[in-house]
């Protein structure tokens, strides 16, 4: 344990939005990096809703601001039983989630109607290495199934 740590857990908020999840985040990823320094946080993840768009920029003030920076999206998938498309929140811990994380991002965007992302659950196998995956709140699929005991 570093000098003057006290063993208390550390809080990192994992599932942020910046101002590119168009209608969901309004502060610049330059901002939410800033402020997470101010107050004291050691890390935070920047999620934007089926964007990574502000990663790069994001990752830079992290790194100016001296936290650590962890990108990822949060994406709907489209359960096999057929369940509305719930939302999941994708964290790169590597290179190579980071690629994985963008591949799913733009499938979603690609396959799938104008302005209704989603990847089928099925996509998601291939494309887990280097990748960290969050239910997705109270609104993910996970959670919900675990409400219905199923």
């Amino acid at each position: 344990m570093p000098a003057g740590a006290t063993g208390a857990a550390e809080y990192v908020e994992l599932h942020c939005r910046s101002a590119f999840s168009l209608l969901d985040g309004a502060s610049l990823p330059e901002a939410l990096a800033a402020r997470a320094a101010a107050v004291g946080l050691r890390a935070l993840a920047l999620t934007d809703r089926h964007d990574m768009g502000g990663v790069v920029r994001f990752a830079e003030a992290a790194r100016e601001a001296g936290i650590a920076g962890i990108v990822g999206a949060e994406v709907d998938v489209e359960w096999s039983d057929g369940a509305p498309p719930s939302p999941v929140v994708l964290l790169a811990e590597s290179r190579a989630g980071h690629a994985n994380v963008a591949t799913l991002v733009t499938r979603a965007r690609m396959d799938r109607p104008r302005g209704e992302p989603a990847v089928p659950f099925d996509l998601l196998a291939p494309h887990v290495r280097g990748v960290f995956a969050l239910t997705g709140g109270p609104r993910g699929e996970v959670p919900a199934r675990l409400a219905r005991d199923d």
